[in-house]
């Protein structure tokens, strides 16, 4: 049998580009499929990744470390005019506490003796906050707060009268 090539129109050579191409589009689809794999694990790696890392607990903001219920131990006040009113004040019962509020609102909840006041809390500083509640705007500056143990001292708004808390957990 002899088969004669007549030049590019020949079926057996066209036949054989169909071949050769179809095999090509074949190794580019397999490539572009496993490119796109390879895209998505990446993608879902970093999106695990983002993730991890921005979910770290932030327990050095002044905030962070101010949230939660804390039980009110005493209270010392100094600079009303009826010095019946000034003096140091303890309390310790299970109804006397500062919760400061985890929700947007910045609350804050003060029970004293069973009574309940609610207000807004801003921080200002990293060691300086203010707190809006019964008695006014108070301007509060800590003196020392650890895990277990929050002290600052807190000035009435266009007052002379200062109040120091003394909380614990």
């Amino acid at each position: 049998m002899k088969i004669k090539f007549h030049g590019k129109s020949d079926s057996f050579s066209n036949a054989g580009t169909k071949f050769a191409k179809t095999a090509l589009i074949m190794d580019i689809l397999k490539l572009n499929l496993t490119m796109k794999r390879q895209i998505t694990i990446l993608s879902l790696l970093m999106l695990l990744t983002s993730t991890i890392i921005s979910c770290k607990k932030d327990t050095t903001s002044l905030k962070a470390q101010m949230m939660g219920r804390w039980t009110l131990n005493r209270i010392v006040t100094t600079g009303y005019t009826d010095q019946k009113l000034n003096g140091d004040v303890n309390y310790g019962k299970t109804t006397d506490y500062i919760d400061y509020k985890s929700n947007n609102d910045d609350q804050v909840e003060i029970s004293l003796s069973g009574n309940r006041a609610i207000g807004e809390y801003v921080i200002i500083y990293s060691d300086q906050f203010s707190m809006s509640i019964n008695d006014g705007l108070n301007y509060c500056k800590i003196n020392s707060l650890t895990a277990n143990k929050l002290e600052f001292t807190a000035k009435i708004d266009k007052t002379n009268i200062t109040k120091v808390y003394y909380l614990s957990r």
